[in-house]
């Protein structure tokens, strides 16, 4: 049954895409998702950054709005019983790295490091706090993306890519949900592609 619904979601997220143009570049990172390895927990350490398609509902939107798979991410952190990953869901919470492979769409996850050295993340005052549908800086919510932004930048000075206006994304279609949660397209945003692609980050 879960097979089935992935292969169903599949169907649905490829179907969005193709409604939104530049069809054979989305398809094909539909395809490369679902080719990707999946690193395991020895190979991830504390910093590392984990990117994957979710399932949510606004999963599509992020896909056609960036060009990329990549609508979800978030930040490993190591735990004596194990390694979690710290994400801004309904709220930002810690969630089992295994747990977290399974949600995704075909247990796809990709990797990226910033450095070899050790990193610790002070990650308590994010518990707890809510879920950013408005895609805002500074105002006491979190999306995912911002939260990883957010960490690199104040804890570890590093600006690990350049925030973006909404409008430099592919809108088409899309202004109703913008209108929706008070989206302007003046505003700056950091989208889990921009952190994908930044030249700090290497592949595992």
């Amino acid at each position: 049954m879960k097979k089935l619904i992935i292969l169903l979601f599949n169907a649905l997220l490829i179907c969005g895409i193709w409604s939104c143009g530049n069809n054979a570049k989305r398809i094909k990172h539909v395809e490369f998702i679902q080719s990707s390895s999946t690193p395991a927990t020895s190979e991830l350490k504390e910093g590392d950054i984990v990117f994957q398609t979710s399932t949510s509902q606004q999963a599509p939107l992020i896909i056609a709005a960036t060009n990329s798979p990549w609508s979800h991410c978030g930040v490993i952190i190591e735990k004596p019983d194990g390694l979690y990953v710290l994400e801004a869901i309904s709220k930002v919470s810690l969630t089992p790295y295994q747990q977290w492979v399974e949600r995704g769409v075909g247990k796809r996850v990709e990797a990226k490091r910033y450095s070899q050295d050790p990193i610790k993340i002070k990650y308590s005052k994010y518990l707890g706090k809510s879920y950013d549908f408005a895609f805002k800086f500074n105002n006491g919510k979190w999306y995912c993306s911002e939260l990883v932004y957010d960490i690199y930048k104040r804890q570890l000075g590093v600006e690990l890519c350049e925030p973006r206006p909404v409008s430099d994304y592919s809108l088409n279609g899309l202004d109703k949900q913008l209108s929706k949660r008070n989206i302007d397209k003046n505003q700056l945003v950091v989208a889990p592609s921009d952190l994908h692609d930044s030249k700090l980050l290497a592949n595992l």
